[in-house]
């Protein structure tokens, strides 16, 4: 069998994902929050957060790998996508119709689009 899979240059996929975050910022579909707010995990305040931010579904939550109790929160959600910093890939920023990123998360984000050194 053929495999048609390419490697696609590091310069190529931190321009893809800064392309794509721009394109979010732009449109206004780009949220950060503080997931050191959620106490315990409570499906129900995760719903309350999006049902105030008024945003479209899909929706991708980045949350590092300390903030589990509000990926507990989101995780049970339609139509949600929680993933960590690392993890995140372009095809996900830009299935997104809305993103939402933690406070804590934000620096790993930028350092994944080359904008600043990985955090360690």
């Amino acid at each position: 069998m053929r495999s048609f899979a390419f490697k696609v240059n590091r310069k190529e996929k931190r321009a893809a994902m800064r392309a794509a975050l721009s394109a979010h910022v732009s449109e206004g579909t780009l949220a950060l929050f503080d997931a050191a707010a959620f106490d315990a995990p409570s499906t129900r305040v995760a719903a309350d957060l999006l049902g105030t931010w008024a945003k479209e579904l899909p929706l991708v939550v980045v949350l590092t790998d300390e903030e589990e109790v509000a990926q507990k929160s989101f995780r049970n959600l339609a139509h949600v996508v929680v993933t960590t910093p690392s993890e995140l890939e372009v095809s996900a920023v830009v299935w997104a119709r809305s993103l939402l990123v933690s406070e804590q998360a934000l620096a790993a984000v930028e350092a994944r689009a080359g904008k600043t050194k990985e955090p360690t």
